[in-house]
């Protein structure tokens, strides 16, 4: 009830910050050699995130919503566009408010296209909360309409009830449901400062704030051991882990950093952060993070993790408290603008390298009500 009374409060707030804070400014755009880098490796002219290391060359939508993140941070709106245009017409057939992005795009056979059609949340949400940010930071009142739209169609097509929880984000439109009833779900996919943003901002649709709660008390249910898993099921209001995917590694490196970036202010940060504690002495006592994790047993890879993995838990370390061993962690992320550099990187490793590097380096910042700030961006009214 606490969680929900601040809620509440940071709801009214936000009706009278968003009335000052819609985003224009003609401060200019700063560099950012990173996102260059990232981009000439993995960004066509036309806007498609290209993961290179795929015999197919596919693109997923998750790639796409963080290249429209970066591209925003970046204040480069041609990328921004490009990136936005290429992701409506070939994994929405054109209108994303009608049709949730298709999660895998690549050649097939002599061709290309859509692979799967199915949806992959996260993505869809990155997608809105960087429209929703877009039109903040550039004024632009299409953006915020395609945000809502897109909004919209994710609470239509992607959220259910879940005992134990409530109003919840699925991963995908289809497959999330098993046949015993049981609901698999993905920590990963819910970060808190963009939640709580679009419960601001679409406060007239109650259901957001259902979704914000949910959310939170689904990454403080899978975190409490120390370590979060990468997926998870709920069935009549119990929590376990699927049989096959008892770990956490390659979606589960991401829920840290989301956690990490989040604003202290934000109700839930210092307990999320608190549990986590765990990890923080095993990262103190290996000076490396671990490849996986075993939540349920305590067990993890005695190898370390890629380099983005690394990289991403410097915010994570600088936000429990830990400065001098952030500082270690964060040199491995990659600064350069050299293509080839990020190209033996690779598209994921980069993504959380890039996710960290601008976080660390002060290139944005996230308040509160789930707002982006971006490095030399006054926000001010667009009146």
């Amino acid at each position: 009830m606490a969680l929900w009374r601040n809620l509440l409060q940071r709801l009214g707030q936000g009706a009278l910050l968003l009335a000052a804070t819609a985003a224009c400014s003609a401060t200019p755009a700063q560099a950012w050699p990173a996102w260059d880098g990232f981009k000439s490796a993995f960004v066509s002219e036309d806007g498609r995130v290209i993961d290179r290391s795929q015999e197919d060359l596919r693109t997923v939508s998750e790639g796409q919503s963080y290249a429209l993140f970066f591209a925003l941070v970046a204040q480069d709106q041609k990328a921004f566009d490009a990136i936005l245009n290429w992701t409506e017409n070939n994994l929405s057939a054109g209108d994303m408010g009608k049709q949730l992005p298709a999660w895998i795009w690549g050649k097939k056979g002599e061709s290309w296209g859509v692979i799967d059609a199915n949806s992959a949340s996260d993505a869809d949400l990155w997608i809105a909360y960087a429209l929703l940010e877009a039109s903040r930071v550039w004024c632009n009142q299409t953006y915020a309409d395609k945000a809502r739209t897109l909004g919209d169609l994710i609470l239509n097509k992607e959220s259910m009830e879940v005992s134990g929880l409530g109003l919840s984000i699925l991963p995908g439109h289809t497959g999330f449901v098993l046949d015993n009833g049981a609901v698999k779900l993905n920590p990963s996919y819910l970060p808190p400062f963009m939640m709580a943003r679009f419960a601001n901002v679409w406060a007239d649709d109650s259901r957001w704030a259902q979704v914000y709660l949910a959310s939170q008390k689904l990454l403080l249910d899978t975190g409490r051991t120390g370590q979060y898993p990468d997926w998870v099921l709920y069935n009549n209001g119990e929590m376990s882990l699927p049989d096959d995917e008892q770990r956490g590694d390659y979606d589960a490196i991401r829920t840290y950093l989301w956690i990490a970036m989040s604003s202290e202010n934000d109700p839930t940060t210092a307990p999320l952060l608190k549990q986590l504690s765990p990890l923080a002495a095993l990262l103190l006592k290996r000076q490396n993070m671990p490849e996986w994790f075993e939540p349920m047993t305590g067990k993890f890879s005695t190898e370390r993790g890629p380099s983005g993995f690394q990289a991403s838990m410097a915010p994570f370390l600088q936000a429990i408290g830990m400065p001098e061993l952030a500082k270690k962690f964060h040199t491995q992320s990659l600064k350069t603008s050299n293509k080839e550099a990020w190209l033996k990187y690779g598209y994921y490793n980069g993504a959380l390298s890039l996710f960290a590097q601008g976080y660390m380096d002060k290139f944005y910042r996230f308040n509160s009500l789930g707002e982006l700030l971006p490095r030399g961006k006054e926000v001010k009214s667009c009146g």
